[in-house]
């Protein structure tokens, strides 16, 4: 299943180089789409994965920030109707990103949960190279973009083909300037961070009717 990971995240990342350039004039909020994938192989794939690819846009004035972790939620309606409501999530840190293990993080809303779905986030530049937790981290003046690839590895039932669903991002980040800040232990270090502030970015998007094939 790694290795399937790995081969779905090679094509998503080349998607994501022409969703970058078509919103590079995008207002100040998330982007993102949802992709899916199949597998014609030997060792078969029972479930597909879904990828969220994104950017998450954060601002900062004259603080020096530290991020201490992002989350990339996907979230569903019941039935279609009603509201839409969390059904898998992945995060990175400084502790690293895969899912399994059990996962945790903290936030000015509360402590957040991975899963239930195996997976993974893949952090990258503008031109598309991966980057570490480490290569973020730190958060410059003005706005500094977050991409992201999200990879989900199992059935999702409640994201049904064509319909729509919505991908909310919460960025946690340490000796920030923003108002109604919280004091948490945002980096996981056992200590009580300041200033902690959590922002949270939704946006909407369509399931796709079809899936890409991949071979690894």
């Amino acid at each position: 299943m790694l290795r399937l990971i790995v081969s779905a995240l090679t094509v998503v990342v080349a998607l994501f180089a022409f969703q970058a350039r078509a919103l590079a004039c995008a207002t100040l909020r998330a982007t993102g789409r949802l992709d899916t994938f199949a597998c014609s192989c030997a060792e078969g794939l029972e479930n597909p994965i879904t990828v969220a690819t994104g950017t998450a846009l954060v601002g900062n004035g004259r603080a020096t920030p530290t991020l201490a972790s992002l989350i990339v939620e996907l979230q569903a309606k019941k039935n279609g109707i009603g509201v839409f409501q969390a059904v898998a999530r992945q995060m990175i840190s400084a502790d690293g990103t895969d899912y399994p293990p059990p996962r945790s993080v903290a936030t000015c809303k509360g402590p957040v949960t991975a899963g239930p779905v195996a997976g993974r986030i893949q952090l990258v530049d503008k031109d598309e190279k991966p980057l570490t937790f480490d290569d973020v981290k730190n958060i410059g003046d003005g706005i500094t973009p977050i991409n992201f690839v999200a990879t989900f590895a199992g059935l999702i039932p409640e994201l049904k083909p064509g319909s729509r669903a919505r991908l909310k991002i919460y960025t946690t980040a340490v000796n920030t300037d923003q108002p109604h800040t919280c004091s948490i232990d945002a980096d996981g270090d056992g200590s009580l961070d300041s200033a902690v502030k959590t922002l949270i970015f939704q946006t909407v998007v369509r399931v796709p009717t079809t899936a890409f094939l991949i071979t690894p």
